[in-house]
Parts: structure tokens; C-alpha cells; sequence
């Protein structure tokens, strides 16, 4: 199994794996969306996506997002999507991903990586917290809807 840096031109093989993702929290399929949602993240530099390969097939990506702490003066890496297809799941992918992110936001000085979860994914909060990310019992955060005009 390879981790490696996604480029603009894996789009197309990238999407399958992020339309399955955005499917796990309820959207509705789009393909074509998806491919063209990824190539501009990657275009414009607005993520780096690591990708888990095996034998030719995509089996697994994380999305960073790159953002500031103005405390801390630092870059910080929002780790937005995880996600490893089914018949993959327990070959390590997943930990191998968040190893890969890890080295990539040290790599690039951040002071650290975030990521949110919904409560109920017990499979993915046990997958982070093996890997060392812990609860944030400290902060409360919130989130505002926008509406679309």
C-alpha cells in the first residue's frame, strides 16, 4: 500500500471514493459534482489530498484543509474527509491516511491537525483516538447555516 499526494490529474479516480463518502453522510450521489468539486480544490491549491493505493486501486483519501491559528501564529490543517472503501477497511488504510496527514502537517510547521466526526461514527472516533487525536473537552464549537441565494 502506497500513501501519496493526490494531483489534479487524480481527480477522476479520486471522485468515486468522495461521492461514497459524501453518500455515508447523506448526500445524494453526484459524480460528476464530485470530480469537479475535487479538481478545484486541487487547481487552486485549496487542499492537498492524500490518497492510499493498492495494486493500481484507489482504496482510501483524506482532504486537508490548511487554515491559521491567530493565537498561535501557526497554520493548522483541518482534516475534513477521511474515508477507505469497504472491502479495504481492515487493512490499515485508515491509520496509514492519518500517519500520512500527520507527516505532512509536520512537515509544513503546523501546530497541529483538527478534525470533526459525528457522534454515532464509533468506528471512526475509536480508528482517531488509537492514532492519538483526543476529544476537545474544552472549547464548544458552533456552526451557522448559511442560505444560498
Amino acid at each position: 500500500m502506497n500513501i501519496r499526494q493526490a494531483k489534479t490529474s487524480d481527480a477522476a479516480a479520486i471522485a468515486p471514493l468522495f461521492n461514497q463518502y459524501r453518500e455515508f453522510y447523506r448526500q445524494a450521489s453526484d459524480l460528476q459534482g464530485a470530480e469537479a468539486f475535487l479538481k478545484a480544490r486541487l487547481e487552486n491549491h485549496e487542499s492537498v489530498i492524500l490518497i492510499a493505493e493498492e495494486n493500481g486501486e484507489f482504496i482510501g483519501f483524506t482532504q486537508l484543509y490548511p487554515t491559521f491559528s491567530s493565537v498561535s501564529m501557526k497554520r493548522i490543517y483541518i482534516l475534513n474527509d477521511l474515508f477507505v472503501v469497504p472491502h479495504a477497511r481492515t487493512k490499515g488504510a485508515g491509520g496509514r491516511l492519518l500517519s500520512g496527514a500527520k507527516d505532512y502537517a509536520e512537515g509544513n510547521g503546523a501546530k497541529c491537525l483538527m478534525l470533526q466526526t459525528e457522534h454515532h461514527n464509533r468506528k471512526a472516533r475509536s480508528l482517531y483516538e488509537q492514532n492519538g487525536y483526543e476529544e476537545d473537552t474544552a472549547f464548544v464549537h458552533y456552526s451557522l447555516n448559511v442560505p444560498a441565494k
